[in-house]
């Protein structure tokens, strides 16, 4: 990693310590009787970290993530960390990968740590202030819906990072309602309930028969 990534990262994470708990909670996802990811969230001034656990059947099947980024005042995320493990894993199992993004205009460096194979480095290409997407994260979505929120837009086009290819792919946000939003991402729609803010209150992607609802912190 060069050395203006490092002085970047340890700003960001400077910056990140002297933020202040403002906001914690949860989202699940169902498909009919089937819970099929539980995330549990705090979001600080300029963090968002997490916990999801994704994925149906036995817990050797599931998959435990958790997320810490660093957020900027457009919404994105210029600093992110991802660490996974199986979902029956202890909770001090060492993690089975880890990945650190770190975004600079248009394009990311990707550092990925996986046990036994060392590290690897890619610089990816993306677009300036896009905002990661981690499948069946509603927290990680929630920037995009937040970032239409305050700049007031009826309709806004979004860059996000696919944290699960590398891709970048361009969602288009179109307000429905004085309460409801639709954000189509490449060929999925999510019917999304929102508040004044941003927040996601609740929604669906109907074409995939999933059903998102916000829950308290546990």
């Amino acid at each position: 990693m060069t050395r203006t990534a490092l002085v970047l990262a340890a700003g960001l994470l400077a910056a990140a310590g002297r933020a202040r708990a403002q906001e914690t909670g949860g989202f699940a996802v169902l498909r009919g009787a089937d819970t099929i990811a539980v995330e549990q969230w705090a979001r600080e001034d300029v963090s968002l970290e997490g916990t999801l656990v994704r994925g149906a059947g036995a817990p050797a099947a599931r998959e435990r993530l958790r997320y810490h980024a660093t957020l900027v005042d457009d919404g994105s995320a210029p600093l992110l960390q991802l660490s996974a493990w199986r979902a029956d894993d202890p909770d001090d199992h060492r993690a089975r990968q880890m990945v650190r993004l770190i975004f600079k205009d248009d394009s990311v460096a990707v550092d990925d740590m996986r046990t036994g194979a060392g590290v690897m480095t890619r610089v990816l290409p993306t677009a300036r202030a896009a905002i990661p997407y981690l499948n069946l994260s509603v927290a990680l979505l929630e920037q995009a819906t937040r970032r239409a929120a305050r700049e007031h837009a009826d309709s806004l086009a979004v860059p996000f990072f696919n944290l699960g290819g590398g891709q970048t792919v361009i969602g288009a946000l179109v307000r429905a309602g004085a309460d409801s939003t639709a954000l189509r991402l490449g060929g999925v729609e999510f019917r999304l309930r929102v508040d004044g803010t941003g927040r996601i209150l609740g929604g669906a992607v109907p074409a995939q028969g999933l059903l998102i609802l916000r829950t308290a912190a546990r």
